[in-house]
């Protein structure tokens, strides 16, 4: 086990390797796979589904974005679960590393079948400062992405997330907690995930979030009416969706 365990009363600022967009090669492409499986082993998707749901159930069409991509696997994922609700999803995809980009592009080609890949795109940008025009969207989607952000940058990608859409924000991220450490660190290893995975996942608890952070967060970027709930393991959601309507 990690010995001793790091200060976690304070978010870390240093940056992971996967910030580091000279990396191109199989550690990378090892690492965007682990962390789909991290993302449905630890309960990355069904804490988007749990926020998400309503609005999928009672809108037969929603177009949504998701930034900070990655691996495109929550575009796959939120595409075919629409699907079940009889939910129309148009969805695309941001993120800033062009390598990754491409990565996830050939992942959506393997992953949905040729109608649901008409539904979805994926763009190269910079979520700081996205292109698209105000309330493009309906939903502004991100996955363990806000963690990568401090300071006045944090603030500012809800901003622009706020900025996109007609209905709501929705961000998964991480609870900065003892366990969530030590698990990460020891399953990493254990199940011989990507080098990259074994240092950045547990880097990524320690700049994760405690809940009065996010509600912070919130406040600063005057997001209307944000919720934030808790949910296996060690995740959070940050939300204004509306429960109706």
């Amino acid at each position: 086990m990690p010995s001793p365990l790091p200060d976690l009363s304070t978010r870390l600022e240093a940056e992971e390797w996967m910030d580091d967009f000279s990396i191109t090669d199989n550690r990378l492409t090892r690492t965007l796979q682990d962390l789909r499986w991290i993302n449905f082993l630890l309960g990355g998707y069904s804490a988007t589904a749990a926020a998400l749901d309503p609005m999928l159930r009672r809108r037969s069409r929603l177009r949504i974005i998701d930034l900070g991509c990655g691996l495109g696997d929550y575009l796959v994922y939120l595409v075919r679960r629409a699907v079940q609700f009889g939910c129309s999803v148009e969805a695309v995809g941001l993120d800033a590393n062009p390598t990754t980009v491409g990565h996830a592009r050939a992942h959506l080609d393997r992953h949905l079948s040729p109608r649901l890949r008409t539904r979805v795109s994926v763009d190269i940008g910079d979520a700081l400062a996205p292109s698209y025009e105000e309330g493009a969207f309906d939903v502004a989607h991100a996955a363990l992405f806000l963690h990568h952000f401090h300071g006045e940058d944090a603030v500012r990608l809800l901003t622009e997330m706020q900025r996109l859409v007609r209905s709501g924000v929705l961000v998964n991220d991480l609870h900065r907690h003892p366990l969530a450490y030590a698990g990460i660190w020891a399953l990493s290893r254990g199940l011989g995930m990507a080098r990259m995975v074994q240092h950045d996942g547990p880097m990524s608890v320690r700049r994760g979030f405690w809940r009065r952070e996010l509600e912070t967060l919130a406040e600063k970027a005057s997001l209307p009416s944000p919720s934030v709930r808790w949910h296996w393991a060690f995740r959070w959601t940050l939300s204004t969706i509306p429960r109706s309507g």
